[in-house]
């Protein structure tokens, strides 16, 4: 009797074990969504709608293709889960969505498309996801750019790196593997840098660095795991006439959105009139700087200032009575704000403040366009987003200064009145992002913002998003930039600038917040010797 109970309970075994090995794979699909704009959160759920429809349909016909159960997970973005990598512990452990029955991985952001779920699951199925392999669209850089840390510098059109928001695809195998390392807090892998700049490039480094190939797999370059270039992932629908595989995943590119062509969710109609341009210079770059911007986007900027060292009345510039440094700028950018309050005064029809460099090239119409879906009377805080340190508790984002900050002008007097500098020279982006994040202002991306020029970015990249801004004069021809990107026109002469009012000095650099978290950052900055202007 107990030899016949041993046999059915093996037996019983044997048949839950074959039952449960074959329990059809999950595919997770999540969008990661951007919670700050109305545009882009109908977008997510657009595509997330889509998605499920497709599903549903394939399911009613009974052609679902491979063994797949699919689940789709909305991703509100939290500050620093754009980098993706950071987004793995949520994925893991808060959100439970990325378990060991977990075959594939398809990340999205908001303008990504899933043009055939059907022929997107029949490429999966071709496929091993045991396999620590992801896939996508390959970026290459064209030439060292100071953007990826000059990284692969002898050779940088060897090492690809995914373009976002036309989807990448890792297997199960690969993602958790990330997940642990990532949840290893730093012990046994390789981080080149604190800074988060470029989400894509930054990942695939990470995996490059720290995940090895099989050994029987061989790589162009001596190291880990590369991306493999899907030819079904496409930067955008139409990107390779006559191409032999479908576009099955793409990004969506976004038309430019200028004054005579208007989409739904425009909140107010905003010009550059609406908008005062506070521009930092100094003697040095007065005549080599200045007479660029005054041929290129000045004529759109009715509202612009000069802010210098020293005042000069030929251009005019106004001085900040602060000495000018090589590194940082914090004081120098805390004067402007409060001289420029001044000035604003009681001009309603001013609603913004750009913050921009002196060798910064921008279009005021589609900066225009783009401030007309935010309301000018909250706390709004926009611009080329980087951050510092997102895998910790202390870290934070912040808008980098070259590629121009957009300031509501509520928030301008809050950061007048709440904000200080822990030194003069400390780097003014980042102690700025750092205190409107202790003060519960986020740093809100605005795509199409650059901080380098238009040979540092990939061109599918540039051809997706219209341009608003680039910075650096540097071996390259501005006024042709801003012809070819910027979608302007040289003028032979510029709105001219009104007279400055005499206004008082900008009072002295107060206010240290009450908050011990501010003070612990303010501390962290200078130990890490970021006593500069983190300039890329």
């Amino acid at each position: 009797m107990p030899a016949r109970i041993c046999v059915l309970l093996l037996l019983l075994c044997l048949v839950s074990f074959c039952c449960g090995s074959n329990k059809p794979g999950e595919v997770l699909l999540v969008i990661a969504c951007p919670p700050y704009t109305l545009h882009a959160r109908s977008e997510c759920s657009a595509l997330s709608h889509s998605v499920l429809e497709q599903q549903r349909a394939l399911v009613l016909t009974g052609i679902l293709p491979g063994d797949f159960v699919l689940n789709v997970h909305l991703m509100h973005e939290l500050f620093n889960h754009w980098t993706l990598l950071d987004a793995l512990p949520h994925l893991s452990g808060q959100a439970r969505v990325l378990g060991a029955r977990t075959e594939w991985i398809i990340w999205c952001q908001h303008n990504t498309r899933v043009s055939s779920l059907r022929g997107l699951l029949e490429q999966l199925r071709r496929q091993d996801p045991r396999e620590l392999s992801f896939y996508g669209h390959a970026l290459y850089d064209a030439e060292a750019t100071i953007i990826h840390h000059f990284s692969n510098h002898k050779d940088p059109q060897r090492f690809p790196y995914p373009m976002l928001s036309a989807g990448v695809i890792f297997t199960g195998a690969l993602l958790r593997r990330l997940a642990d390392l990532v949840a290893s807090t730093g012990h046994n892998i390789t981080v080149h840098s604190d800074f988060s700049i470029d989400a894509s490039y930054e990942l695939a480094r990470f995996i490059f660095d720290n995940v090895p190939p099989a050994p029987h797999i061989s790589t162009p370059i001596s190291g880990g795991i590369m991306l493999k270039s899907a030819s079904y992932i496409c930067p955008t629908a139409a990107s390779v006439p006559h191409r032999k595989v479908a576009c099955v995943l793409h990004a969506q590119p976004e038309e430019p959105l200028t004054l005579g062509q208007r989409r739904h969710g425009c909140l107010h109609t905003t010009t550059g009139s609406h908008i005062y341009f506070a521009i930092k210079t100094c003697a040095k770059f007065h005549k080599e700087r200045i007479p660029i911007i005054e041929r290129t986007w000045a004529a759109d900027a009715r509202n612009r200032r000069y802010y210098s060292d020293v005042a000069d009345v030929g251009i005019p510039t106004i001085s900040t009575g602060i000495p000018n440094v090589q590194t940082g700028h914090c004081a120098k950018t805390m004067a402007i704000l409060q001289l420029s309050l001044k000035d604003i005064g009681e001009q309603l029809d001013i609603r913004w403040l750009m913050l921009v460099d002196d060798d910064t090239l921008l279009s005021v119409p589609r900066v225009s366009a783009l401030l007309c879906r935010h309301n000018a009377t909250e706390l709004v805080y926009l611009g080329q987003r980087y951050g510092y340190r997102l895998h910790a508790p202390d870290g934070f984002n912040y808008h980098t200064g070259g590629a121009g900050i957009v300031l509501s002008l509520p928030l301008v007097r809050l950061i007048v009145e709440r904000c200080s500098c822990p030194s003069a020279s400390a780097p003014d982006d980042m102690i700025l992002g750092y205190c409107l994040q202790a003060l519960g202002v986020p740093a809100i991306p605005a795509a199409g913002m650059h901080q380098a020029r238009p040979q540092d970015y990939a061109g599918e990249l540039l051809q997706l998003q219209p341009p608003l801004s680039f910075h650096k004069f540097w071996n390259t021809d501005p006024e042709h930039t801003y012809r070819r990107w910027l979608g302007g026109s040289l003028v032979n002469r510029s709105a001219p600038l009104e007279a400055h009012k005499e206004q008082p000095a900008a009072g002295p650099l107060h206010t240290v917040m009450g908050r011990h978290s501010l003070a612990a950052g303010f501390r962290l900055l200078q130990a890490t010797g970021l006593g500069k202007h983190l300039d890329l």
